[in-house]
């Protein structure tokens, strides 16, 4: 008894654009100066490399 195998080809279609898209506004968490320096971290930054960014900043602003 053979098996029989039908090969179905994909279908893509596009999607259309969402009508009302919301606009992501990045909030700003931290902001910090040091000598002539601003620096502004965003909420979804990675920790630690905004710690090292921090530290780097601290360092060589003095």
């Amino acid at each position: 008894m053979e098996e029989k195998h039908d090969i179905v080809a994909p279908v893509f279609k596009a999607k259309g654009k969402p009508v009302s898209k919301a606009k992501i506004s990045p909030r700003p968490v931290v902001k910090m100066k040091a000598g002539n320096i601003q620096l502004t971290i965003f909420k979804g930054t990675n920790p630690s490399l905004a710690a090292e960014v921090v530290k780097a900043v601290v360092h060589y602003a003095h």
